[in-house]
């Protein structure tokens, strides 16, 4: 059986990117670490010390870059001068070693910025349990230094050199009068909404301290990056770090504009899902409570039956009205209503009467919606999922081989 590979999907390029705002340059550099000779080394540079929030992964086999960058968000106070990241190699479970080594790479561009080593963050991606090529890595961010720039290609540069399995760049922007937000993310597989959910890097021009940043990451999470579904596998190196330049005063609603991105960065993870041809978005509302319309939009989203039917164009209400009926969160499953790309295809414990050949057309899209209105209270929550093909399967088996 020949495997059917489906399209690469072509986004227009955001308007801005990190580089776009005030103060800060990048670059990615060719650093020799994948086998592939792909971009694999990149470096993010503030002229300044600016205000920085992160929110890591929760896996308990946390990679040094990630043990390594909260300790240096908790020392600085939030204060940021340079990132460096490294795709290819994970630096995951790579002992004593991998620590010294996330150690070094901090170490290097610390040096060169003559800044306190606090206010570096360092994150790697790629394949778990092999030891960094350091002398690659070294040579990398020796390079990436040299071609440090602020125009809008340094900034996809950066972003090239972060990719792994990416089938295509993820970047967002967006306008907020004088001000702008914009970020980039990398993220197909391994993606399981425990927070963070991938690598992504988030910035504004809003003039905001570290601890507006603190409070308000979890939020923008929660309604983004900890609201998508590739695989059920939370990574072990996942960071998602927030930074604002200072250059333009901030207006009252800016956690709105920062979640629009955030939120756009994560539709892009689920619809690139390693051999995804669609997103989904499970809208839960009626829930006991927000958390008991997460939990019940979680489940069905993880459903590998959900997922093959969602990738079928198959209106099968049953995988959709039964995952529901597993969740502990759910009181009174059979005040359950099911709507699928405006298609009501279940309502109080019985189907409807729909075309299920339109409907299936209705799935045939690129956006898909599905509706699960429950009648136990006034939670609501919104999680992204992809569909689960052949081509996830194949991409998976011969990751490492």
């Amino acid at each position: 059986m020949s495997i059917p590979v489906p399209k690469v999907p072509s986004f227009p390029a955001a308007a801005h990117t990190l580089t776009s705002l005030g103060g800060l340059r990048a670059a990615g550099v060719r650093a020799g670490i994948k086998a592939s000779g792909n971009p694999d080394l990149g470096l993010l540079v503030s002229e300044r010390s600016i205000p920085v929030a992160g929110i890591f992964t929760q896996n308990h086999f946390a990679a040094a870059p990630v043990l390594l960058s909260k300790k240096h968000l908790a020392a600085s106070g939030g204060l940021f001068r340079a990132l460096v990241v490294n795709s290819g190699n994970a630096n995951a479970c790579t002992g004593a070693q991998g620590e010294a080594d996330a150690h070094e790479m901090c170490a290097r561009v610390a040096a060169r910025l003559g800044c306190p080593i606090e206010q570096v963050l360092v994150c790697s991606t790629g394949v778990i349990g092999v030891k960094l090529p350091m002398d690659k890595v070294r040579g990398g961010i020796d390079a990436a230094f040299d071609a440090l720039a602020h125009d809008v290609e340094a900034g996809r540069r950066f972003l090239a050199a972060i990719m792994t399995t990416d089938a295509f760049p993820k970047e967002a922007s967006v306008g907020a009068g004088a001000g702008q937000v914009a970020g980039v993310c990398k993220g197909a597989g391994m993606i399981e909404p425990n927070m963070a959910t991938m690598l992504a890097f988030v910035g504004t021009d809003f003039a905001l301290e570290s601890g507006q940043l603190r409070e308000a990451l979890p939020r923008i999470a929660a309604q983004s990056f900890n609201a998508v579904h590739v695989d059920t596998h939370t990574s072990t190196n996942d960071t998602l770090l927030l930074l604002a330049t200072g250059q333009t005063p901030a207006p009252h609603d800016w956690e709105q504009h920062v979640t629009r991105v955030a939120h756009r960065l994560s539709w892009l993870i689920a619809r690139d899902g390693e051999g995804a041809t669609k997103v989904t978005t499970i809208e839960v509302t009626g829930a006991a409570s927000d958390a008991a319309a997460q939990q019940i939009g979680k489940l069905v989203a993880a459903s590998a039956l959900v997922r093959t039917a969602l990738y079928g164009n198959d209106p099968n209400w049953g995988r959709f009205t039964s995952q529901v009926g597993n969740s502990t969160a759910v009181k009174n499953a059979r005040a359950l209503t099911c709507v699928l790309q405006g298609i009501e295809v279940f309502r109080s414990g019985e189907p409807t009467a729909f075309d299920r050949a339109a409907a299936s057309r209705a799935m045939a899209q690129e956006d898909v919606r599905l509706e699960l209105k429950l009648a136990d209270g006034a939670g609501r929550a919104v999680v992204l999922t992809s569909d689960l093909g052949y081509r996830y399967v194949q991409v998976n088996a011969e990751y490492t081989t």
